[in-house]
Parts: structure tokens; sequence; C-alpha cells
């Protein structure tokens, strides 16, 4: 099992030469958050050079009910954290569909249809249709065509930070990265902070800069 704090905690000695230190620019959850970006862009790129195959570990899974419905558009709605982005056709998303895990809907694209016009495309198919978008603060939203009386789905796939996944326990659960991720990432954060703790003070974004001298 890797947990999030193991990876952090590698990072860290990395930075202090293989002793474990506290380096007071970069506290736990800043480095969190770099492990955070350095995993989606590492997952992107390898999604980029070999397309949807990707590691299991690398996935989780949600089980949610809805937040809104739109009887009037057919529609349903529900959110989850926001899925790594690849391009304007690829993303984390792996499976979105039944609770069962193993009806998956039919994925839409709008391409600058309201949900009104996209209803009507899809009313006179029985399949149930999907979409999302971005909302505000790393949330997502799914629209669901074709079954308005939708109250329970189930979504798997690769978050941009799996900590805000319902009921994850960083402290307990498994960070969802295997051994050859972890190491990139770990490469790749450890790079970006060296190049940080190398900035002179002077030259780093807080507020205890130097005072000028006269």
């Amino acid at each position: 099992m890797i947990k999030l704090a193991d990876i952090v905690d590698e990072i860290k000695k990395d930075l202090g030469s293989g002793v474990s230190t506290d380096e007071s620019r970069f506290d736990d959850l800043y480095i969190e958050n770099k492990i955070h970006s350095a995993r989606a862009v590492l997952i992107g790129n390898y999604m980029i050079k070999q397309g949807r195959f990707i590691n299991d570990t690398w996935v989780q899974t949600i089980d949610t009910d809805f937040v809104e419905r739109d009887k009037d558009c057919g529609t349903v709605y529900f959110t989850c954290p926001s899925p790594i982005s690849v391009s304007a056709h690829e993303d984390g998303f792996v499976y979105v569909g039944h609770a069962n895990g193993i009806k998956p809907f039919i994925r839409a694209r709008k391409n600058g249809y309201t949900t009104l016009t996209m209803h009507s495309v899809f009313r006179k198919s029985q399949q149930v249709f999907w979409d999302w978008k971005q909302l505000e603060q790393n949330k997502a939203q799914l629209i669901i065509y074709n079954n308005p009386k939708l109250e329970y789905i189930q979504i798997r796939g690769m978050f941009n930070d799996p900590t805000d996944v319902p009921g994850f326990r960083k402290d307990t659960d498994s960070y969802p990265v295997d051994a050859s991720l972890k190491k990139d990432i770990v490469e790749m954060v450890t790079i970006d902070l060296i190049k940080k703790i190398r900035v002179a003070p002077d030259y780093i974004s807080d507020s205890q800069d130097k005072p000028s001298r006269v």
C-alpha cells in the first residue's frame, strides 16, 4: 500500500539528501498539492502516448446520488471531483453508468449545445447518455440524459485531487498510484522543489522578503 504521507516523506528525504527535513517554505499540504499536480500531468502524458490503456491502480470509484433534476429537459445532475483533463476529447473518466458497475452510459459531446437541445437530440433514443462540465473549486457536474428518474450512479475515474473523492482517508487509504508512477512523481516534485530552494529568498513570493538596501 502506498499512502500519500509515504510520498511526502520520500520527497522530503530527497530534499534533505536522505535525511528527513522540514523545509519551512514547503509544508506537507504544499507538497501534497504538488504531488496531485504531478500525478495528473504524468497520467495525462501517458494517456496521450498510450491511449486508454491505463493502470487500474490509478482509478478511484465513487457511488453517488443525484443533486438536481430537470424534468422539462429530462436530465439528472450529479457532482464529483474534477477529472484529469488531457484534451478536448480525453479525460480521466473511465466509467459512468448504473450503480452495478457493469452497465455504462453512452458518452455525449455537447459541442456548444444547451441541455435542452441535447435532450431533444436524444429523446427518441432509449439509451442513456451523459456529459460533464467543470464547476468551481475542483468539482465537476455530470449531466445524465434520457432517464429523469435516475437516483444513483457509479463513477470510476482518475481525478485531479484524489483526496477529494468522498470517503477518502489520506492517513489510511492507499493513494491511487503504482510503484512506477510514484517514482516518477517523487522525481518530478523533488526537481521542482529543488529549483525553488535554490532561488534566493528575496525572489520567493511571500511576506518575508528582505528590505531593499538604501
